[in-house]
């Protein structure tokens, strides 16, 4: 079970990580929930609908919950990430009070010790005590640091290959 979690940020993100790691979650069949405060925090239809699709065509599942402890409950990876809710881009004045009332989404060891000893991700930078406590982010189970330490090899690599095509 593969969560990705909305959490709070100070002002409204881009989609593009929540979108990527919804779609490649369900692309390799697992059992994505996409927790979110409200159902403007949705993704895009377009990307909830290619995710749909990769989670028929490869036996996992995808669902949308506002529900924390539910959500959390039995995950084996928490993947959390902050986006602003698409119907009010462009007008972050609206958006805010929204956002602000959901503070309490930060990832903290209490909603850690509902899942199936879960692993805790972020691509990174992390805000610490705004999307996840300390705790989390200090626990053994908290595999950020190495997330980012894979991307910067992945990035050398890209790299490597185009300065060779030149």
């Amino acid at each position: 079970k593969y969560v990705l979690t909305w959490t709070y940020h100070p002002k409204p993100l881009n989609t593009a990580v929540a979108n990527s790691a919804l779609l490649i979650a369900t692309r390799m069949g697992m059992d994505v929930t996409l927790l979110c405060p409200t159902p403007e925090y949705r993704l895009d239809p377009r990307y909830m609908d290619a995710a749909q699709q990769n989670a028929r065509e490869n036996g996992g599942s995808l669902r949308v919950s506002h529900d924390i402890e539910s959500a959390y409950r039995g995950a084996h990876v928490v993947y959390a990430k902050s986006w602003g809710a698409l119907p009010y881009f462009g007008r972050w004045e609206q958006e805010k009070p929204i956002r602000d009332a959901h503070r309490h989404f930060i990832v903290d060891a209490a909603k850690m010790a509902l899942t199936d000893h879960g692993l805790f991700s972020h691509c990174l930078p992390l805000r610490r005590n705004v999307k996840a406590t300390d705790a989390v982010m200090d626990a053994p189970y908290c595999i950020a640091i190495d997330e980012a330490e894979n991307r910067l090899h992945v990035q050398k690599a890209v790299l490597a290959t185009l300065a060779a095509q030149g």
